[in-house]
């Protein structure tokens, strides 16, 4: 029986067409080989709370030809980086009422894990939070999912996380948890229903 979901952030419960550094690129002309250089050797270390982004990214932003200040560049960043996944929140609310823990796993850096929690709105469906900034490793190390066990008492084998890429899927599974790779929402359904057979009816009796 699953009694614990954790689902992905960024390409999962937030959709998202374009990276930053696409959205960089065509609203500002500041391309990607320009910015290559702090996320190749900076940006890493700021998802694992190794670095401060803003004390890093404070070293670069002006090279990049970003006219305004700091913290208008992080808005940008921040503020567009997707939409929510409002059909997938509400299955994680039916799921959450029904006594299912749920928990958000990111591989982010402290102020955007902190941007979606809130000014994004993701804080109120989820029991706890992931993040690879607070873990100090990100969800493709064995080293992160020892870290949900062990801190919340997350027992594996009751455990279903999603995620849309292959390698965090791949750990996931090695170190016990169920894991099914996110393509989109009619093959998340599905597969829902099959974890979770009272769920169809339980969305279903809400729509009516």
């Amino acid at each position: 029986m699953i009694k614990n979901l954790i689902i992905d952030g960024d390409g999962v419960v937030i959709n998202r067409d374009k990276r930053f550094t696409d959205r960089l690129c065509a609203d500002y002309g500041i391309t990607k080989e320009t910015t290559a250089p702090f996320f190749n050797e900076v940006f890493r270390d700021c998802t694992i709370g190794k670095r401060d982004l803003k004390i890093e990214l404070a070293r670069y932003y002006r090279s990049w030809g970003w006219k305004g200040t700091l913290e208008e560049l992080l808005y940008f960043w921040f503020s567009k980086e997707g939409l929510r996944n409002e059909e997938m929140l509400s299955t994680i609310q039916t799921l959450r009422a029904s006594g299912v823990a749920t928990f958000l796993a990111t591989d982010n850096e402290k102020y955007r894990t902190d941007y979606i929690l809130n000014e994004f709105g993701l804080g109120m469906y989820f029991d706890a939070v992931f993040s690879s900034a607070h873990v100090g490793s990100r969800k493709e190390d064995a080293s992160f999912w020892n870290y949900v066990e062990t801190t919340k008492g997350i027992h594996p084998p009751e455990t279903l996380f999603w995620d849309d890429e292959h390698e965090n899927i791949k750990v996931a599974r090695q170190t016990g948890f169920i894991a099914e790779l996110f393509t989109d929402m009619d093959d998340f359904n599905q597969k829902m229903y099959r974890h979770f057979p009272e769920l169809r009816e339980r969305l279903s009796t809400q729509k009516r």
